[in-house]
């Protein structure tokens, strides 16, 4: 089912061994990749295509949706905690098949104000 892989690739990306590996990263984003992060700050991979390395983060995935947008085109949308910062933010992808192999193009994250009771 394309929901449970894009939903383990996604996963995937919230992995250390994923995030500080060139040659994992490869993989799974699409040449013309680029995010707007929950912080603000926009990544591009063909900037940092030969050195890329998002890092590591301590990040849960939970409320995974998937919905079709098109033919070889899906947005996925899901919610993190930051186990370091105590942080949730809302994030979605876009994942498109190219060669028969799902890749993100695009990623943003927004972060979920504290509650004020």
């Amino acid at each position: 089912m394309l929901a449970d892989l894009i939903e383990r690739q996604e996963r995937a990306l919230l992995t250390t061994e994923v995030r500080t590996s060139p040659e994992h990263l490869r993989r799974l984003l699409t040449d013309d990749f680029f995010e707007i992060g929950s912080s603000g700050r926009m990544l591009y991979r063909t900037e940092d295509a030969a050195t890329m390395d998002l890092g590591e983060i301590h990040i849960t995935l939970s409320d995974f949706s998937l919905e079709t947008i098109q033919d070889e085109v899906v947005l996925a949308t899901y919610r993190t905690e930051d186990h370091s910062s105590g942080r949730i933010a809302l994030r979605s992808s876009i994942w498109v098949n190219v060669d028969g192999e799902w890749k993100m193009r695009f990623h943003q994250g927004t972060v979920v104000p504290p509650s004020r009771n």
